[in-house]
């Protein structure tokens, strides 16, 4: 029996425009007189994240930023102040508006069941873009409360302990197919593939939807 539904926050519930924050710095290092390879710089970007996510030695994801923008700025030889940087996209984070069925999907939801955050975030952001959409969860859990990051199973494991939960009776629902689907499958868990924007295709996920208004009928063919 399902209790508790664990929801990815960026990209599931708030809307996240991937690429944003790296072309935010590479406009900065433009002004400063450094040109960069769009392609490269996007790659980088995404390499540095995953490798940190992976660090026995926990970072904040406002550390992260600020360190991999400043080792951007030294690889590409930009004598700009990194910070610029670092606040303009953190400006930018706090603008982050929810999907227009966000709300209303998880008011619902909550009538029936438990429903939770299980994101790789900082805190204070997380509840801010939360605040401003007016959606309310039962709990939330970010990488900064849960000192880990999402795909490494204590991550996962850390929520259920906390909510007192056996993986079958836990969904998690979410955008990334290695984050919210195959890490938690590989513990037990249920997982619910939000694709808005992919080719379909069969990661091990029990279900899958295009919007959050759909989940409610698809947990019923799960929840047997």
């Amino acid at each position: 029996m399902i209790k508790t539904l664990i929801f990815d926050i960026y990209g599931t519930v708030i809307a996240f425009e991937h690429g944003l924050n790296a072309e935010t710095v590479r406009d900065l290092m433009r002004k400063n007189g450094v040109e960069t390879p769009k392609e490269e710089v996007h790659r980088l970007w995404g390499e540095y994240y995953r490798a940190a996510e992976l660090e026995d030695n926990f970072r904040t994801e406002a550390q992260i930023f600020q360190d991999r923008i400043a080792w951007l700025y030294k690889r590409y030889g930009c004598k700009g102040d990194p910070m610029e940087a670092y606040n303009a996209t953190s400006a930018t984070s706090k603008k982050r508006v929810a999907y227009p069925e966000a709300k209303d999907a998880i008011e619902k939801l909550r009538q029936k069941y438990r429903v939770v955050a299980g994101s790789n975030a900082d805190k204070l952001p997380l509840h801010l873009n939360m605040g401003d959409a007016g959606i309310e969860m039962d709990a939330y859990y970010t990488s900064e409360d849960l000192m880990i990051y999402k795909p490494r199973p204590d991550f996962y494991k850390k929520i259920l302990k906390a909510e007192g939960l056996r993986p079958e009776e836990a969904v998690f629902i979410g955008d990334s197919i290695a984050e919210d689907v195959q890490a938690p499958k590989a513990l037990g868990m249920h997982a619910v593939w939000v694709n808005r924007i992919k080719t379909p295709a069969p990661y091990g996920q029990d279900a899958e939807v295009k919007g959050l208004d759909e989940i409610e009928d698809v947990l019923k063919t799960i929840d047997l």
